[in-house]
């Protein structure tokens, strides 16, 4: 029986899990409608996204009531949103555009409680579930718990990547494959030899760092790929792109009957 981060466990056991991206689509069912559709995980994108604090407040405390494991992808790994997130009862935090292991080393520092970093505690609050603990066993446990996945999707990244997945505390580098191409001269080509070499030179440097490999992924060919070279924390998707591709292959099929016209806007 997994514990209070199963799919942290579960990669450290060398499993993959599969989660998807939300930003867009926020309601009281949200965090149920992605259990029952049978993902491992769920992040919310604040990077990219329109999710504001107490939208991601509300979300989270959603996913803890049912048990699903919830991540948000910080806008920036300065200053108080990661801590702010942990604070609200997320399960782990992803960082885009890591670059240096002095990065990654502060990103520990932020999220971390002391020995292990520096974030400061607060109690009686989401994170304990309005019930304050015993400190010393609370923010240990929240240590080992707390998923801690770092994005390498830039030219800088991808040179300094040893040096950053070295850095003790992280447990998943997450790949941006847009971000990857378009910082190395190659912007949308993931199919490109040098895009794919680089995420192979990233999935081999993670695993000889112990540190399970993570990919954004977009369909179900290309999760297949990547599962097969070793991926072990893969993002399908995003609730837009499903319910576009998932509507237009329906709705392709309900045009060919002749009563159906060929679209209103066409």
């Amino acid at each position: 029986m997994m514990g209070d981060n199963p799919v942290k466990e579960a990669i450290g056991l060398g499993d993959a899990v599969v989660g998807t991206m939300l930003g867009e689509m926020a309601s009281p069912g949200t965090c149920r409608i992605v259990m029952e559709a049978g993902y491992d995980f769920v992040i919310f994108d604040t990077e990219h996204h329109w999710l504001g604090l107490e939208t991601v407040a509300w979300l989270l405390r959603s996913a803890r009531e049912i048990g699903l494991q919830a991540y948000v992808r910080a806008p920036a790994f300065r200053g108080q949103w990661p801590a702010r997130y942990l604070d609200l009862g997320c399960d782990g935090l992803i960082f885009p555009h890591v670059e240096s292991a002095e990065q990654a080393q502060g990103i520990i520092d932020q999220v971390k409680f002391p020995q292990s970093g520096k974030r400061g505690l607060g109690t009686n609050i989401a994170h304990d579930d309005y019930a304050a603990q015993p400190a010393a066993e609370f923010t240990a446990r929240r240590n080992e718990e707390t998923l801690v996945a770092v994005q390498i999707e830039t030219h800088a990244g991808l040179a300094n990547r040893e040096e950053i997945l070295a850095v003790d505390g992280i447990d998943a580098v997450f790949i941006g494959p847009n971000d990857l191409s378009l910082s190395l001269g190659l912007p949308g080509q993931l199919d490109h030899p040098q895009v794919v070499q680089a995420i192979e030179d990233i999935f081999d440097s993670a695993l000889a760092a112990n540190v399970a490999p993570g990919m954004h992924c977009f369909d179900v060919e290309m999760s297949m790929q990547y599962l097969d070279r070793g991926c072990r924390f893969l993002c399908f998707a995003s609730e837009v792109s499903l319910f576009v591709r998932g509507s237009r292959e329906a709705l392709a099929e309900m045009r060919r009957h002749p009563s159906v016209c060929e679209g209103v806007y066409e």
